[in-house]
């Protein structure tokens, strides 16, 4: 099996091209955000690009509506693109359907909706979106992208990597303990992420990362605690064009 972490709108795209089998990973916030949502009662999510579409949709199928820009929610939206407050509030919104967008997390699933399958994976999910992704190249060879929704290239020893590249290694040293292949490429990227995790918490790497500050600046400290807890959460959403659910076994 091939496996790939190829990220930005680049990676998105080419998993639509080639159908695969995607993982969308956009750790601070969306993605911890969605199976947070999820495994606290939120049944489905309409995940839209422009902030207009919300309130469009939201005509269509009367659903809330969360999300932000720029870290913040818009004064319109009930409530924000926040793991802790999902966790929360998930289990006594108005419905059980939501609709989201966000700054780029909501952008790369919709540019790889056309992937065979499209997971829902971060920090918090990693071994429960591993053995899905196991699960469903066992029933369809397809390729293997995981998808850092904002990278600026791999881990090294002198670059540490954004919080999604992180994840992603996070996701592929999962897939490793799973069964899945690796290339030697990701192999040494997951050895030089633990040569920093013996020094430092996944939650200090998460920190010092760009946006990590800016959500430290936000006062959004809580929700850098909430997405570094690896392995906490079982849920994995799987997105089509037309909205996310959980993935069920």
């Amino acid at each position: 099996m091939v496996v790939n972490i190829f990220g930005n709108e680049a990676g998105a795209k080419m998993a639509s091209e080639h159908n695969a089998i995607a993982i969308i990973v956009d750790v601070l916030r969306a993605s911890t955000t969605i199976p947070t949502a999820m495994a606290n009662g939120l049944e489905e999510i309409c995940v839209v690009q422009e902030v207009a579409d919300c309130f469009q949709a939201q005509k269509e199928i009367g659903a809330f509506i969360m999300g932000e820009r720029e870290c913040v929610k818009l004064p319109e939206f009930l409530y924000g693109n926040s793991p802790v407050e999902m966790a929360a509030v998930a289990n006594s919104c108005p419905t059980k359907k939501a609709i989201f967008t966000s700054s780029t997390g909501a952008k790369r699933v919709i540019e790889a909706c056309e992937a065979s399958y499209l997971l829902i994976g971060s920090i918090i999910n990693a071994k429960a979106v591993a053995e899905k992704t196991l699960t469903l190249w066992e029933k369809e060879v397809k390729p293997i992208v995981i998808i850092p929704a904002f990278t600026e290239g791999p881990i090294t020893k002198e670059q540490m990597g954004t919080e999604d590249q992180i994840g992603s290694v996070l996701i592929a040293r999962e897939c490793l303990k799973s069964g899945i292949q690796l290339s030697q490429d990701i192999l040494h990227e997951i050895h030089v992420l633990e040569r920093f995790l013996q020094e430092q918490t996944i939650e200090e790497l998460l920190r010092k990362t760009a946006h990590g500050k800016k959500l430290l600046e936000l006062n959004f400290v809580k929700d850098i605690t909430f997405s570094s807890n690896l392995n906490s959460c079982e849920v994995v959403p799987i997105a089509t064009k037309e909205t996310i659910r959980k993935l069920q076994t």
